[in-house]
């Protein structure tokens, strides 16, 4: 009997520490600080460069999303730049005519690192900034911004498009959100 319970109680404090641990990495936002690289899609007669700026998250799902708003982007004629938020790309958007950031949406808030990088963003007049967030549950759109881009109302920064991108549906939320962000 002493035996059963021993093994109960080892059993109970792995699932507490397992939990707690999890918990810590979705709060804390550690996928957001791996986030340093940077790759470049060309595109050969570029009528512009963009720049899609991204927190890859836990799963990898936004990293998936940034890449396909990056091709789409690359059909529409501009040569792009994908950079994760915290590399030293992401850190200098001067001289793209489009800059686009997003990232996870945990408990209904876009991740800590995309939070801060948007706190920070200033982009020169004319740059047509959007904003996309990625998770399992979509939202109606009267909600999107204020998921995927809870800024302060004293906050000058406006988007031309803002998206929350589903995996079942990612290929056409990603085109719908590029030719919202061109039109």
């Amino acid at each position: 009997m002493r035996k059963m319970f021993k093994i109960v109680i080892i059993v109970f404090a792995a699932l507490v520490v397992s939990l707690i641990v999890g918990f810590g990495l979705v709060v804390l936002d550690v996928s957001g600080v791996f986030a340093t690289g940077t790759h470049t899609l060309p595109n050969g007669a570029a009528v512009d460069t963009a720049l899609v700026v991204y927190d890859p998250g836990l799963s990898g799902g936004a990293k998936d999303a940034a890449t396909k708003i990056g091709y789409n982007l690359q059909t529409a004629g501009y040569t792009v730049v994908l950079a994760g938020v915290k590399s030293s790309t992401a850190a200098n958007v001067s001289g793209y005519g489009v800059v686009v950031v997003g990232g996870p949406i945990y408990a209904g808030s876009a991740s800590s690192s995309v939070k801060a990088y948007l706190m920070g963003l200033s982009v020169v007049a004319g740059t047509k900034v959007g904003v996309f967030g990625y998770g399992s549950v979509s939202v109606d759109d009267s909600g999107v911004l204020d998921e995927v881009a809870p800024l302060p109302s004293t906050s000058s920064l406006t988007f031309d498009a803002a998206a929350k991108i589903v995996s079942g549906s990612m290929d056409e939320e990603c085109s719908e959100f590029v030719a919202e962000l061109l039109s």
